[in-house]
């Protein structure tokens, strides 16, 4: 493999890990290798396990529209909430988690989108092979009619498989995407925490803020204008081995 082919490959896997997709396209139907004279041997058994087959695939089809429906309800949810929680635009690329913060925020939403997306496709309406009137007409024209009848439902079957398959790997698409943006609203948490600790071990490490602990007082005094009295100033000097507030300032009455 070239290196160019192979950078383009690379580069493909990491965006189909991140953002994954399928096609539109609906693979074919799986031949059936059965037939009507294969199945006269015991129709009995043929019919029930036909239906049984044909049942199952209700089943799925059913199963993935009432994922797809309830994703929907939920994203339909969710999104009120995620918009309270979007981090303030204004000045955001002036701080650096802020801009990190709004950058994860933007995946969110375009993870959230696509699974709504992809859970609308799969609750569209699609085509169903069942049995039908003309069906029947050629069943009861048959010399076994239950024979028939299983070869007619497992041809529906069939026929169903790729549809149901492309409803399941929607709903599956859905599920991975909202997977996605819970990671993605995790690190927006991540980032939020580590930068507030970030700041605190920053801020205790420069004494922002902080008192000091051993000072002395030089009191200076300088006559009130009123004559009244004289306004006494304290001023801390570090290195001293008694405390006292750093500033500190009072008034002295004469009267």
């Amino acid at each position: 493999m070239s290196e160019p082919r192979k950078l383009r490959w690379v580069i493909g896997a990491i965006l189909n890990m991140l953002f994954p997709h399928a096609s539109g396209e609906v693979a074919k139907p799986p031949e059936r290798v059965v037939t009507a004279e294969l199945l006269v041997k015991d129709a009995g058994l043929a019919m029930e396990m036909a239906i049984s087959l044909h049942d199952a695939e209700v089943r799925r089809r059913q199963s993935a529209d009432t994922k797809a429906a309830l994703y929907l309800a939920f994203l339909a949810a969710v999104i009120p909430v995620i918009g309270a929680l979007s981090p303030t635009v204004s000045d955001s690329f002036r701080n650096p988690v802020l801009a990190i913060d709004v950058v994860l925020f933007a995946i969110v939403l375009v993870y959230v989108l696509m699974a709504g997306w992809y859970a609308a496709r799969a609750t569209a309406p699609s085509v169903v092979n069942s049995i039908g009137e003309a069906d029947l007409s050629d069943v009861f024209s048959e010399k076994d009619i239950r024979a028939a009848t299983a070869i007619k439902l497992i041809d529906a079957t069939r026929l169903n498989y790729p549809l149901n398959n492309k409803k399941i790997t929607y709903v599956r698409l859905t599920q991975a995407h909202i997977f996605r943006a819970f990671l993605a609203i995790m690190l927006i948490v991540a980032v939020d925490w580590g930068g507030d600790v970030a700041a605190a071990i920053f801020e205790e490490a420069q004494g922002t803020g902080s008192v000091p602990e051993k000072s002395v007082c030089f009191v200076t005094e300088l006559t009130s204008s009123s004559g009244s009295g004289a306004l006494r100033y304290r001023l801390a000097e570090v290195d001293y081995a008694r405390p006292c507030l750093p500033l500190s300032m009072g008034a002295d009455d004469n009267e």
